[in-house]
């Protein structure tokens, strides 16, 4: 099966017979019906717009111009032109009721779902329109929600050093959406605060937030990913922070690859809506936590 996706707590994988949404700690799958359509050609993004469990979960499959969404559970599919042209999503998240998505190219969307299909197309623009810190074909970018704020997380090469190559994680929160110009507007971050964020290289997984982390060991303001090193799987970097380290799998990873590359997850069955003091729920031998405080869910790694 070639690998699509990782979303919402589930591995989104499509065969012969069709899509397979599979919960990796149970392996439990489920899926749709045959999507039988002569618009279906050729798959350019897949995604779930919520949990499994939600009653505000559709599969998402974008096909030439062409959306398809099944509910999950349903026996049949729906078919939409967006028309706002080809569009690809890259990363996308659930922030204040809305559906957002980061497509390629530098666009920005926000995709309604209910009653009917609308999509809004916003040109990216980071700080003041400056050119420099638009896309490249060197860097990867990831969509996070941390509390009320909607972040955009890049990797990015900064320079060369023998045979290693310095790269930094930058941030950025989304100040405003120019419904006149088009234009979503970025500004810079210099501090996640009490944050931490999970990512994974292969850009077909989200991103994961985790609040206040040194209540478990680990470190704020500090992205942590996959190193490829089996002594080290994983390292952390601090925000906006040099790092001088052999990363070529770091940006050569991705969607041209079938395999799932290395990644964060966390049981979909912890998902809460509210509790009412922090506790810790810990899970699978007790590698995994689950820390909640405030309405907030956060996926907790530990040793």
């Amino acid at each position: 099966m070639t690998f699509l996706r990782y979303s919402y707590g589930q591995l989104i994988f499509y065969d012969n017979n069709g899509f397979h949404i599979v919960n990796p700690f149970s392996g439990a799958k489920l899926g749709p019906p045959s999507l039988q359509s002569i618009q279906f050609t050729c798959i350019s993004y897949v995604t779930l717009t919520a949990p499994v469990a939600s009653a505000d979960s559709y599969l998402l499959v974008g096909a030439g111009a062409y959306l398809f969404l099944w509910r999950i559970g349903s026996d049949s599919w729906t078919k939409q032109s967006p028309k706002v042209g080809h569009f690809s999503i890259e990363q996308n998240v659930a922030f204040k009721d809305k559906t957002y998505a980061l497509g390629s190219f530098g666009w920005f969307y926000i995709i309604h779902l209910s009653p009917s299909l609308i999509v809004e197309k916003f040109k990216v623009v980071f700080e003041e329109d400056k050119t420099k810190d638009l896309y490249s074909a060197n860097e990867k970018a990831w969509l996070v929600v941390c509390g009320d704020t909607l972040l955009l997380i890049k990797l990015v090469e900064a320079g060369r050093r023998m045979r290693s190559e310095a790269f930094q994680f930058m941030a950025f929160k989304l100040e405003s959406l120019d419904t006149m110009t088009k234009k979503a507007r970025w500004v810079k971050v210099n501090k996640l605060d009490n944050w931490a964020i999970f990512i994974s290289v292969d850009e077909r997984c989200e991103a994961l937030p985790c609040m206040n982390p040194e209540g478990w060991g680990g470190r704020s303001n500090h992205i942590y990913f996959p190193s490829y090193q089996s002594e080290k799987p994983w390292a952390a970097v601090q925000l906006r922070k040099k790092c001088y380290y052999h990363s070529t799998q770091l940006f050569n990873t991705g969607r041209r690859y079938l395999k799932l590359e290395s990644t964060w997850v966390f049981p979909t069955r912890f998902l809460v809506t509210s509790c009412d003091d922090l506790t810790a729920v810990s899970a699978v031998g007790g590698r995994i936590l689950l820390c909640c405080s405030d309405s907030t869910m956060f996926p907790c790694y530990r040793d």
